[in-house]
């Protein structure tokens, strides 16, 4: 698949020794650490709002050779409740911010996003403008969105709505997604996930291999889902044979 976005060796304030990764595109990943691990600063990096001579490509080009108005159209970032909302309902903010015509669309065939467009943006709660950033997010960006820690506004099932909803979106649109988190519990739902720790990416792949290594999440500071936490200490007992992520399936497996 196509790399979209390629971070060699980033180095910054000490903060990371040599952090690397790279993007697919159409693919969501989550990079979970905890406070202080370096969440918010990775997306100022890639928002262009600290400058450096970071070696970090965009579609085989260095991000600082982008005109503001090119980067902005291909990339956008996310911070939770620091949008500044001028319109008077989600929608017409949509439209000011030249919003792709066919995603407004598509935010409008789901109910519970249309809502949200409907309502005056006065009106909303801190939740319901944080869905209408990642909107506005969606809407515009061409390649890439960068998504800053919304668990921390969001509860367990609005996290995981919002994630199935960025998913959708990758696959629909063909963009690409990242997500920083302190939260493992939606990550299932990613198609690659990272833990960071002390400035190091100590974990990466697939997320249920991942999620089982409890040990050294932990020691990221970060804790395991509980479906997993318990399916992995049954499954460690030999009470069951394979990792169950629902708890009526789970009680079957414990009864067979």
């Amino acid at each position: 698949m196509e790399v979209i976005l390629n971070i060699n060796d980033l180095q910054y304030n000490n903060l990371w020794d040599s952090l690397s990764l790279s993007l697919e595109k159409g693919c969501f990943i989550a990079i979970a650490g905890s406070n202080n691990s370096g969440k918010s600063t990775l997306c100022r990096i890639l928002d262009r709002k600290i400058i450096d001579n970071f070696n970090i490509n965009l579609k085989g080009k260095d991000i600082k050779d982008y005109s503001l108005e090119e980067y902005n159209h291909s990339v956008q970032v996310v911070y939770p409740n620091e949008c500044i909302l001028v319109e008077e309902t989600g929608e017409e903010e949509l439209i000011r911010r030249n919003c792709l015509e066919e995603r407004i669309e598509f935010f409008q065939k789901h109910k519970f996003l249309k809502t949200i467009l409907s309502k005056e943006i006065e009106k909303m709660t801190i939740q319901e403008k944080i869905w209408l950033q990642m909107m506005i997010a969606v809407g515009k960006a061409e390649d890439l969105v960068v998504i800053d820690s919304i668990d921390s506004y969001l509860d367990k099932e609005d996290l995981k709505e919002a994630y199935t909803f960025l998913k959708a979106c990758t696959k629909a649109f063909k963009i690409s997604m990242i997500i920083m988190t302190l939260s493992l519990e939606a990550t299932l739902l990613v198609d690659k996930l990272y833990i960071m720790k002390e400035g190091e990416m100590i974990l990466e792949g697939d997320p249920l291999t991942i999620l089982q290594k409890d040990n050294l999440i932990n020691k990221a500071g970060l804790k395991v889902p509980f479906m997993i936490d318990l399916s992995v200490k049954l499954r460690d007992y030999d009470l069951i044979k394979e990792i169950e992520l629902e708890k009526e399936k789970l009680v079957e497996a414990l009864w067979n």
